[in-house]
């Protein structure tokens, strides 16, 4: 299976790519609410309009013209996905395009064109919705994969649990043929919605990163401890408190030093990655708007809404699950992502890494006159093929020129261990058999 920008285009515009739209949280939405919010966001704040020309105007017509299209159709599915993204778009874009000019990180690269381009190769991974077409795992479809860990794994209990609070007559309880069917739409569905917005959380990460260059010079009472609590204490019953937990609910018999732990993780999750504050903005703002109490039919959306928040963070936890040393251990075990525990989220991490081509950096040239620079943005990679070779997964990076392969080795061999090392590594596939990941980096000059 091969992954490109060409074949991208090829799909959408044989009407092939298309986002679900059976399960989402519009239904859920109070008008009343969404209009107040809807108000407050006119008089101040970033248009979309002007979001989208000032890109235009900084990063020229080639990358632009990438961008847009596949942003207009993120903002469409938005529309009954998550409403309010729109008054969250324009900074999450924004925001985005000066990590990438500034210098306070080197190696920052596009999040506006690659977050519609994870949901495409979810989309490819999971056939659209359909079993038959989604990856082939040695005899079986990676979508019914999915969905046998979410219905009869002991590990994925939560999940079930989770939405026998919601409403304990809903239908997806019923062990039937029908239900299966059901709970693989759902599943699909959320996996979309998590792929589309899983880096939402990058406007709360550069802030951090400037507040972390200011530290020793900020006047400003520093709130990390009291963030952490408020956190705690308000999304105490949401599934993406979960993991903290090691995918359990929080437990009564918890150690007497739990708490001081706990906090730290979350302060940690919440000034050092953007998938934690990315799964709190798209929870926070779906509350703002949503119908509560609520009638119990309204349960699967909000089921949607949680577990593609979990999705969400768990993508980007890998730096917490690792932790401060330099040791082969992790700090933070119980974070890892298991298949038969998590497969969601699996989906979402896996696809994040796949996500490596048309992916810009910006090169900076000084002009001729010596008067400014000219800003280039370039990409590397063209395109990644995944091969499934009985219990091994290769992943085969297709760089343009052999220079961009040189420099991409010790990366993604770096990457391989931190995220598949079959011990140790972040996210876990053994369950469905696969025991070994590797990233292979190609060359495949470009064609003029």
């Amino acid at each position: 299976m091969e992954f490109s920008l060409d074949d991208y285009k090829a799909i959408q515009s044989r009407n092939e790519f298309f986002y679900p739209k059976n399960f989402l949280p519009f239904n859920a939405i109070d008008k009343c609410k969404y209009q107040a919010l809807e108000q407050e966001h006119k008089d101040r704040g970033l248009k979309i309009s002007d979001t989208f020309e000032g890109l235009r105007l900084r990063t020229g017509k080639e990358y632009f013209h990438k961008v847009y299209p596949a942003q207009s159709s993120a903002l469409n599915f938005s529309e009954s996905s998550f409403p309010t993204y729109r008054f969250l778009m324009p900074d999450v874009l924004t925001d985005d395009w000066l990590a990438i000019v500034d210098f306070h990180k080197k190696f920052s690269r596009d999040h506006a064109l690659h977050q519609p381009l994870t949901s495409y190769i979810v989309f490819r991974l999971l056939g659209g919705g359909i079993s038959d077409k989604s990856l082939q795992i040695n005899g079986k479809f990676l979508l019914d994969l999915c969905v046998e860990q979410v219905l009869s794994s002991p590990y994925t209990q939560y999940i079930r649990d989770y939405l026998l609070n919601l409403d304990a007559q809903s239908d997806l309880l019923d062990k039937t043929e029908l239900s299966k069917e059901i709970w693989k739409s759902l599943f699909y569905e959320t996996a979309m919605v998590a792929a589309i917005f899983h880096d939402i959380g990058y406007p709360w990460q550069y802030i951090n990163r400037l507040s972390n260059s200011l530290k020793t010079s900020d006047f400003n009472l520093k709130h990390l401890p009291s963030n952490a609590k408020y956190i705690r204490d308000t999304f105490k019953n949401r599934l993406i408190m979960y993991p903290f937990f090691g995918y359990k609910l929080p437990s009564y018999n918890t150690p007497c030093n739990w708490e001081e732990k706990l906090l730290n993780l979350l302060s940690d999750s919440l000034s050092k990655t953007h998938g934690f504050p990315g799964a709190l903005g798209f929870l926070y703002l779906n509350d703002l708007v949503r119908k509560y109490p609520y009638s119990s039919n309204l349960s699967t959306q909000q089921l949607c809404v949680e577990w593609a928040a979990l999705g969400i963070m768990m993508h980007d936890m890998k730096g917490i699950y690792w932790g401060k040393g330099k040791t082969n251990q992790p700090e933070n075990d119980s974070l890892r992502l298991v298949f038969d525990k998590d497969p969601l989220s699996c989906i979402i991490a896996f696809a994040d890494v796949l996500q490596d081509f048309e992916r810009p950096m910006v090169k900076f040239d000084i002009n001729v006159n010596d008067k400014g620079s000219l800003f280039n943005y370039d990409f590397s990679c063209q395109s990644t093929r995944i091969s499934v070779i009985n219990d091994a997964i290769e992943i085969r990076y297709n760089f343009k020129k052999e220079e961009y392969r040189i420099v991409n080795i010790d990366f993604k061999k770096e990457e391989e261990k931190e995220y598949f090392d079959p011990q140790y590594g972040y996210v876990d596939f053994s369950p469905i058999g696969i025991k070994k990941i590797k990233l292979i980096c190609d060359l495949q000059p470009s064609v003029v």
